[in-house]
């Protein structure tokens, strides 16, 4: 997203071709005339599309009528709005379980269980590319990651009888299956996302982050549910 204000000198598309600044920001995007006349103001998250042809830049707010203007700097002006409507949304507000024990042996596990969701939200902060941000969380690499921590899981559970181990790994997974659903939802949205057509940059996008924000929510219910409590009473005891 813009680091900072970024403006662009542009022209309203409609009778008259009024000379406008556009100004966008992390949060907003203003239209403003050369006499200090706002004439547009949308948050980014009200920002449906964007589209570009040659020097003209279309805005499609969820609501209302559409902002077109024509600037020598199309380009950079189109660029400028995905920037600032594709951000990452806030994800680990949905991990209510974490770090809510202080006992070492729960916060060691908890850790390591949510570990492939915050190591990928740690490396897509640390990308700019859109295909890279959306490659961090990649849906193969946690579902390799989260079949290891549940085979961990079976491995360390009380009772050391096959039969026994077969039956706790079975109710591991699944209380692990709303985590895995999630994962696969990922799997599907994510090659559009990082490859959008023209007239879908921001569409793709959203969905592709609604996803995201249901699997660290489906993430916090798997772990509550991979509790002694939640299989039955067995297990390796977290708590």
């Amino acid at each position: 997203m813009p680091e900072r204000d970024t403006t662009f000198d542009a022209r309203l598309d409609v009778a008259p071709r009024a000379g406008v600044i556009v100004r966008v920001t992390a949060d907003h995007v203003t239209v403003t005339r050369a006499d200090g006349h706002e004439e547009h103001r949308l948050h980014v998250d009200d920002v449906a599309e964007v589209r570009r042809a040659d020097d003209r830049v279309e805005i499609v707010p969820a609501r209302g009528a559409r902002v077109a203007v024509t600037s020598d700097r199309a380009a950079e002006l189109d660029a400028a709005l995905v920037a600032a409507c594709r951000a990452l949304p806030e994800l680990t507000r949905a991990l209510h379980s974490l770090g809510a024990s202080r006992a070492s042996a729960h916060a060691a596990r908890q850790r390591e269980f949510f570990a492939p969701l915050l190591d990928a939200r740690r490396r897509a902060e640390d990308s700019v590319a859109r295909a890279d941000v959306i490659a961090a969380f990649d849906p193969d690499r946690m579902s390799r990651a989260f079949d290891a921590y549940l085979a961990a899981l079976t491995s360390r559970s009380a009772d050391e009888r096959p039969a026994a181990r077969r039956a706790f790994a079975a109710r591991a997974d699944e209380a692990a299956e709303p985590l895995y659903r999630a994962i696969a939802e990922l799997r599907r949205t994510g090659p559009a996302a990082a490859h959008p057509p023209d007239d879908a940059r921001l569409a793709t996008w959203r969905e592709w982050t609604s996803t995201l924000q249901r699997l660290f929510a489906a993430a916090d219910r798997s772990w509550v549910r991979l509790q002694p409590s939640g299989l039955g009473g067995s297990g390796p005891g977290v708590a």
